[in-house]
């Protein structure tokens, strides 16, 4: 993989009150310690100022564990993600045709795949660039209004060998399916995704390197990540 090239940042930035996927933990910073309060604790004139922050492993651009899926006790936690499965080749298809709340199956991807003479190697990340996030950023329906695969777009793309991938939105399942076709398949091929990616129309129809590492959160669920891709100049 080349390592040198332009590096485009593919992460939301994190801040109180972000948008998070209905029924996750709330993200809220606060400033823990301030330089006046530490300056008179320390008393030697040096000073430092720290915040905390508490949020959902789910929440700002994130990827998900196979346990955050499965009832297997053994299902693999964030912290055992195989970390080349996090810094990969990888490709973006453009699915931003595709009507919010509706779904789009293998068909679609084929088609996008000739469309830009790509195709999915064993080890690559496919991001999708649904658009969601160009168009409902900080309104209510960047969190209901994504498109989903369907189970057959799910299947096609591991059995092409993918071994993640990501969407521009809160999640790869259109939110008035229930039955989760999406997430269902990557419970039970141990497949794991990532959510809440931005700038993906910068990479539409190329093929780049991808890295999104998570943090290493014991039996964790999910883990925030700081996604980039680097495509060759």
């Amino acid at each position: 993989m080349n390592l040198k090239g332009k590096i485009i940042d593919l992460s939301q930035e994190i801040y109180t009150g972000m948008p998070v996927y209905p029924g996750h933990a709330k993200t809220v910073i606060w400033e823990h310690m301030s330089h006046e309060e530490s300056a008179r604790m320390i008393g030697t004139g040096f000073s430092y100022r720290s915040s905390g922050i508490m949020m959902c492993d789910h929440g700002p651009t994130h990827i998900d564990s196979v346990s955050h899926l499965s009832r297997d006790p053994d299902a693999p936690s964030v912290d055992e993600i195989p970390l080349e499965h996090c810094i990969t080749s990888a490709i973006c298809i453009d699915v931003s045709d595709v009507p919010p709340q509706t779904q789009f199956g293998a068909d679609k991807i084929k088609a996008e795949l000739k469309r830009w003479n790509l195709d999915i190697r064993p080890g690559d990340t496919v991001l999708f660039y649904t658009g969601i996030y160009d168009r409902y950023y900080g309104k209510p329906e960047y969190v209901t209004h994504q498109p989903g695969l369907t189970r057959d777009a799910t299947e096609f793309i591991i059995d092409q060998g993918a071994v993640n991938f990501g969407v521009d939105n809160t999640s790869p399942d259109m939110w008035l399916d229930k039955t989760y076709p999406c997430h269902t398949v990557c419970a039970e091929r141990r497949v794991t995704h990532i959510e809440n990616l931005c700038n993906l129309d910068k990479l539409v129809g190329k093929r780049f390197t991808f890295i999104a590492l998570p943090l290493r959160i014991r039996k964790g669920t999910g883990s925030p990540v700081r996604a980039v891709a680097i495509l060759d100049e």
